[in-house]
């Protein structure tokens, strides 16, 4: 039995765009324009009330969508495409079985007016070609779409416990995990994915597909190995250490600085740096491109500074330094973590 929901006084939102020339500046087709304008919106919603997405996307969906891929020259991610929940997006109706979903489509369209894009059976759309002409083929030849669906995505990765109330106390989570190159080199195989997915799920993420995993370790046996997704990054240099940062850590913010009193102040990922500077002599700063700081003995190029204290090339350009009189002095490391040493530790100014 499928319980039926009245809701009454739910606020709505609405959004008008124009997305045809959206599609032009933005050189995609109009379906995956629309799609982009659509979730961004929706974000902006979730944003500001505790609330999840959910969408409509069911098993047939997911077979249109490999399909789709692969004609466009997709591979083996093409399998993994429409997670039943990626943190954001949640998808009930491929918990559905086929069967169900078909008596579900018909109760719905019984008791529901049901409003249907026009442009859904324009066969100028390739989506709309394979829906119309190679689903019922599989249908034919008892394509099992749920079968299908669960064959290539994991169940036991799925926490449905969706926390939606929101705290008045704020507790720092983790946002950046450096794991030493010690570590890591003396694990196995499985448990170096373990490792990742452990620190995966203390950032709030699902663990890697193994394809990802795979790709990733066989970089790290060269110079660099480098993994971007949708929710992170996973850095790792041939010797260095290994580091898995969420893409909402405040490390890809810019530093800011103010001044109370004699003090200048810097802050950044979530750390600060306070300094003495009654005459008002420093001030923040970045490193740009074949920067040099003063050291004890000579000049330093900076990037070789930034290589050396294993700093992920993503980040090096939000790493604060400080400047004095309009020059490179100190770089700031110990606002990427507390427990470095800002460099070099002595301060060398000419005079």
């Amino acid at each position: 039995m499928i319980p039926i929901f009245r809701i009454h006084q739910l606020p709505f939102s609405f959004c008008k765009k124009k997305i045809p020339n959206l599609s032009l500046k933005l050189k995609k087709g109009l379906e995956e324009t629309g799609r982009l304008v659509r979730y961004h919106e929706l974000k902006k919603i979730t944003d500001k009330n505790p609330a999840i997405i959910l969408t409509g996307h069911h098993c047939k969906d997911y077979t249109e969508s490999i399909f789709l891929h692969l004609t466009r020259g997709g591979g083996k991610k093409a399998f993994y495409t429409l997670p039943p929940y990626d943190g954001e997006r949640f998808l009930p109706l491929v918990f559905f079985e086929d069967k169900e979903l078909d008596q579900l489509y018909l109760f719905v369209s019984e008791t529901m007016r049901i409003f249907e894009d026009e442009s859904n059976k324009d066969p100028v759309y390739k989506r709309n070609r394979l829906r119309m002409e190679l689903l019922p083929v599989l249908e034919k030849e008892s394509w099992n779409f749920h079968k299908t669906y669960w064959n290539f995505h994991d169940r036991s990765q799925l926490n449905l416990q969706f926390d939606l109330k929101r705290e008045n106390t704020q507790k720092p989570t983790p946002h950046l995990f450096r794991i030493p190159h010690e570590t890591w080199t003396s694990l196995n195989l499985s448990s170096k994915k373990e490792l990742i997915d452990f620190h995966l799920k203390l950032l709030g993420h699902y663990p890697l597909y193994k394809s990802g995993f795979d790709n990733f370790h066989l970089q790290s046996e060269g110079e660099r190995a480098f993994l971007e997704n949708k929710n992170c990054f996973l850095y790792k240099s041939k010797f260095g250490d290994l580091f898995i940062i969420d893409k909402k850590s405040p490390a890809f913010k810019k530093a800011v600085s103010h001044r109370e009193g004699n003090f200048l102040y810097i802050e950044w990922n979530q750390n600060r740096f306070k300094l003495s500077d009654p005459e008002e002599k420093y001030n923040l700063g970045s490193w740009h491109h074949g920067q040099k700081i003063q050291i004890r003995s000579g000049n330093k190029e900076i990037s070789e500074c930034m290589r050396e204290n294993g700093i992920p090339f993503f980040l090096r350009t939000f790493i604060p330094i400080l400047y004095f009189e309009g020059e490179p002095i100190q770089i700031l490391f110990s606002l990427f973590s507390k427990s470095e040493k800002n460099y070099p530790k002595r301060i060398y100014l000419e005079r």
